[in-house]
């Protein structure tokens, strides 16, 4: 992942001086967006990796081919 530096940092401030956001270039907000997709993926993977786990040792998994060929029978 590439890492992208703020060309120049914007805040939005309120009345009191106090940071209340901030303004992003599309580049970088688009980079974060992106960044934001990828640890969701990770994190739905490393969520689900121990049930996979079990259910593979349990014998509760089919190979690719054995689905492939199973389906071709149920369509026909």
């Amino acid at each position: 992942m590439k890492l992208l530096a703020a060309k120049e940092e914007q805040f939005l401030t309120n009345a009191k001086g106090k940071r209340t956001g901030v303004v992003l270039d599309l580049q970088t907000y688009e980079h974060l967006r992106a960044a934001e997709e990828e640890l969701a993926d990770i994190q739905a993977y490393d969520a689900l990796q121990d049930r996979a786990h079990s259910e593979i040792a349990a014998g509760q998994c089919t190979t690719l081919s054995s689905y492939r060929a199973n389906r071709k029978r149920k369509v026909k």
